[in-house]
């Protein structure tokens, strides 16, 4: 029950974080700012939910209690309240305040949620982390579509009933006595069997990076480039949110495959088995049907991250606090100190001929993927077998 709340937790805060992208064109009309404008909103937003999740990460790592979570719930909400802010000249800085309070409240509940998945020893890492992944992955999904239909009907007041996420996650926190992992002092304490889980965090990082900014585009920029295309705004919430299912979907499934055939070589063949769904997708995007696609394109995509997160857990370098702050935050905001560039480039080049650049990512992280397999692999022959002798 603690892993489900915890799962809670997670739908409940990215559901806040996936409402933006999809109600961006919503945003642009009623506050009248460019693409620009509105997408350097998002970035605050990310980047602050993103980055501080690095600052914080470590804090509180010998506290047990998940004061965090409580905080964090609370303020990430703040992005409910676009209703109020004002319409003219000072819209603008308004949805920069209000996009950094409610980061601040995504951010801190990631590594304290993870901590707390960490904790559950009974449930293997691969389960517990795809759990909690994908309650992330179906709430980034879901705030899209909610979010859509609920402007599209009732104006930005619409979003205000979904504060009351805020309090049923805080009391299933309280109810179901949520507690977090300390940190190990002892290294070699849980030392796991297998070579490819003790490799350089730095490494793994470095692989999530170039999927991440190509993840990036598409959450940010798809329902903006289905609204120029003529579709309404819900159709690219649901689009959006067809994305993340297949994500919350595949976490599960690549998860038992790696038991069996391991992390790297997961993520590695869900990266290189999402450039074929992707490609469709952005040869069909005219037609609605296209958005099916997406499901595949989420599966193997946001999948291959969960096993990457999965693998940072027993990897070598800085604390578990770090680690986890990084992976689930300063890969999406260095990711997004990649794209910023994009939204200028997007005005001049159109927003799709950004979309189409997508496919790059993945290839580059699988490539990177497959180079550091085959040093995992090399590193298995060469190593003499301890029990000889």
């Amino acid at each position: 029950m603690q892993l489900l709340a915890l799962a809670g937790v997670h739908f409940i805060v990215d559901m806040f974080a996936g409402m933006p992208p999809a109600i961006l064109p919503a945003i642009r009309d009623e506050f009248a700012v460019s693409l620009s404008r509105g997408g350097f909103v998002l970035v605050a937003l990310y980047l602050t939910c993103n980055g501080v999740q690095v600052l914080t990460g470590h804090l509180r790592a010998g506290k047990r209690s998940p004061l965090f979570l409580h905080v964090g719930l609370l303020l990430a909400a703040a992005v409910c309240l676009l209703g109020i802010l004002p319409r003219g000249r000072g819209a603008f800085p308004a949805m920069i305040l209000l996009a950094v309070v409610s980061g601040v409240g995504i951010a801190i509940v990631h590594p304290a949620g993870l901590r707390g998945v960490h904790r559950l020893k009974r449930i293997s890492p691969g389960v517990s982390t795809a759990v909690f992944m994908a309650g992330g992955f179906l709430g980034y999904a879901s705030g899209g579509a909610v979010s859509a239909l609920l402007v599209s009907r009732f104006g930005f007041e619409g979003l205000y009933p979904l504060i009351l996420g805020s309090v049923i996650g805080i009391a299933l926190v309280i109810l179901l006595r949520v507690r977090l992992a300390v940190e190990q002092r002892e290294p070699n304490a849980d030392r796991t069997q297998t070579i490819e889980h003790g490799l350089p965090f730095w490494f793994i990082a470095a692989m999530a990076m170039p999927a991440a900014v190509s993840t990036t585009i598409l959450a940010v920029l798809l329902p903006t480039v289905l609204e120029e295309l003529g579709f309404d705004l819900t159709f690219g919430g649901f689009s959006v949110t067809m994305f993340g299912l297949g994500g919350a979907a595949g976490s599960f499934v690549w998860a038992h495959l790696a038991r069996k055939k391991g992390e790297l070589f997961c993520s590695i063949a869900a990266l290189f088995l999402a450039l074929p769904f992707l490609a469709a997708y952005l040869v069909l995007i005219n037609h609605r049907a296209a958005m099916w696609i997406l499901f595949g394109v989420g599966f193997c995509t946001i999948s291959a991250y969960t096993l990457m997160i999965t693998l940072s857990r027993h990897a070598t370098g800085p604390k578990l606090g770090r680690r986890m702050g990084f992976m689930v935050g300063g890969t999406w905001a260095l990711a997004y100190v990649f794209f910023m560039p994009l939204l200028p480039a997007a005005e001049y080049f159109g927003t799709i001929a950004i979309l189409r650049l997508t496919p790059l990512g993945y290839l580059l992280s699988g490539g990177f993927g497959l180079f550091l397999m085959l040093k995992v692999r090399a590193t298995r022959c060469g190593r003499p077998d301890l029990r000889e002798g």
